[in-house]
């Protein structure tokens, strides 16, 4: 986990001066939606037996206030919240002197015009002190890699060979699949065993995959007790026929509404036993 910056707040630099929002635009749809994916499926999700976190797309960080923000395409950052209210000007952006600490992971998707994803920001993010460094290339923009990772180590960034980051108990996975009517390979994050975590419509397809299977289940076990039920009352109806005659008709449509198949199965056999109709009904009116 990143080291605690603790800071006195009447050492606090002034913030009225620093620019946190301007109107560069997103460079296309697909990461726009590269984005929502990363941030939007960890809403509700619990990290590290339920430690506070914030997951955001395009938030500026500032190191320092003489320094302009670096605006990472998705942050993670741990045991921090966001400010209940917006009105002060130092909580819209990520402010280290007040959050006390660097995020965890900044992720960069390279676009077609590439935004020294390898250059200028692989120190920015360095001196910042974030842990991990992901670079998303799907377009192969920067190399034939489109996944690298780099963690922290004495002060600059080394290759990770691997995809799972154990401060956050997440990794990252590349998933082709269809994220909001397009197919695709999506950056996803993932458990310890390469599972995707699932979007709120993936949690719902399979809520309603699970309630299809067990209404299947329901009628096809409804259609295997209605034959059931149906091959010992022709067994009841010709063992009273065979013992009482037709007069042994008379009851049948009270033994037909049973629905209880081990009922139907005492009936069956006591038909060997029974000497009237009389005891036979006792048997199911009792």
């Amino acid at each position: 986990m990143s080291e605690q910056i603790i800071l006195d707040p009447s050492q606090y630099p002034d913030t009225t001066q620093l620019v946190q929002e301007d109107d560069t635009p997103l460079d296309s749809f697909i990461n726009e939606k590269q984005q929502r994916l990363l941030t939007e499926v960890l809403s509700g999700y619990e990290l590290n037996d339920g430690i506070p976190f914030i997951v955001a797309a395009n938030v500026g960080i500032f190191r320092t206030v003489r320094h302009p923000a670096i605006v990472p395409d998705i942050f993670l950052s741990l045991n921090v919240t966001v400010a209940d209210s917006w009105d002060r000007r130092d909580v819209r952006s990520y402010l280290l002197w007040e959050f006390g600490k660097p995020p965890e992971i900044a992720i960069e998707i390279v676009s077609p015009t590439p935004g020294n994803e390898l250059g200028s920001k692989f120190t920015d993010y360095a001196l910042m002190g974030v842990m991990y460094y992901v670079v998303y290339d799907p377009l192969g923009e920067l190399s034939d890699r489109p996944l690298q990772i780099f963690q922290l180590q004495g002060g600059r960034y080394v290759p990770k060979t691997d995809t799972w980051f154990p401060l956050v108990d997440l990794g990252l996975t590349l998933w082709p699949g269809v994220f909001e009517s397009v197919n695709d390979t999506w950056l996803r994050w993932c458990d310890a065993e390469g599972n995707v975590i699932p979007t709120v419509e993936e949690l719902a397809a399979r809520l309603s995959q699970t309630q299809s299977q067990l209404t299947e289940s329901q009628l096809q076990l409804t259609a295997s007790q209605n034959q059931t039920k149906q091959a010992l009352l022709q067994g009841i109806q010709l063992g009273l026929q065979l013992k009482f005659g037709s007069s042994g008709l008379e009851i049948l449509e009270e033994i037909s509404a049973i629905d209880d198949l081990n009922l139907l199965q005492t009936i069956t056999s006591s038909l060997l036993t029974v000497e009237g109709l009389q005891d036979l009904r006792q048997i199911y009116l009792s």
